[in-house]
């Protein structure tokens, strides 16, 4: 069995997903998260990749999974029902491992009725647990957003970040209103509690203009003149999903957990 620091990217977030017991639907949009905030080249700068570029990592995931399986890091594992994918079931082996690992609905999450695909799921071994938590709980390991003494307003923040329906401004956002004139100073104590999350790497802040566009990445720098514009903020809108919204980063290290 290798060691951590010699596995794939790939290979790392499939161990991370199997030590959590999860299902391997998600699969393929989790790893190219991570790859993308690696700087990984041919990988798309947004926050979703496209289902075509998801369907891209498939061949990845199969070659990487059979080379866990063979290193004894983790097992397939067909699930007893699409609702409890963390319960133990019968281990996915030999041809029939090699079919499941090429076929896409094993990676993709799926469009339609969920319940008409068999559920898989990434299960590790003792070993293979061993080794991550060795590396993950390493003395020189980073702490993660969810380990740090957070203030109330900065654990609101968190919060926002992990939810897919999240926002920070807008007729939603978390942030209130700019009231009355806009003043620099106001802006700068809403972005304090975001800030040191930002600056540490660990959250990263989006612009959509109107629902549905594709999000545009904010700068740390241009954080306090974009939320200072009105019109940018959109906080007198009407719909969901416009203004600007946060995402845990998906990094190596943040991913590690």
């Amino acid at each position: 069995m290798e060691n951590w620091d010699e596995l794939t990217i790939t290979e790392q977030v499939l161990v991370h997903r199997a030590v959590n017991g999860t299902s391997t639907r998600g699969s393929a949009q989790h790893v190219t998260a991570v790859l993308r905030w690696a700087g990984a080249p041919g990988v798309p700068e947004r926050r979703h990749a496209l289902p075509a570029e998801e369907l891209e990592r498939v061949p990845e995931l199969a070659t990487a999974t059979l080379r866990l399986v063979a290193l004894e890091w983790l097992t397939v594992r067909r699930a007893p029902s699409s609702s409890f994918v963390q319960e133990d079931g019968p281990a996915v082996t030999g041809f029939e491992l090699e079919q499941v690992v090429a076929d896409p609905a094993t990676w993709l999450m799926p469009s339609g009725n969920e319940d008409d695909l068999p559920a898989l799921s990434l299960r590790a071994t003792a070993e293979g647990h061993r080794r991550w938590e060795a590396r993950a709980y390493a003395p020189d390991a980073r702490p993660t957003i969810h380990q740090l003494d957070l203030t109330q307003d900065e654990d609101r923040i968190r919060v926002c970040a992990m939810e897919a329906s999240g926002w920070l401004t807008g007729p939603f956002g978390v942030l209130a209103d700019l009231a009355g004139e806009e003043l620099r100073a106001y802006v700068a104590a809403q972005l304090a509690p975001l800030l040191r999350l930002v600056r540490a790497g660990m959250i990263e802040v989006l612009h959509v203009a109107e629902p549905d566009a594709e999000a545009t990445i904010i700068p740390p720098a241009d954080l306090l003149d974009a939320f200072g514009d009105r019109e940018l903020r959109c906080d007198d809108g009407d719909d969901w999903g416009i203004g600007f919204t946060c995402v845990l980063i998906q990094s190596l290290a943040n991913a590690l957990r």
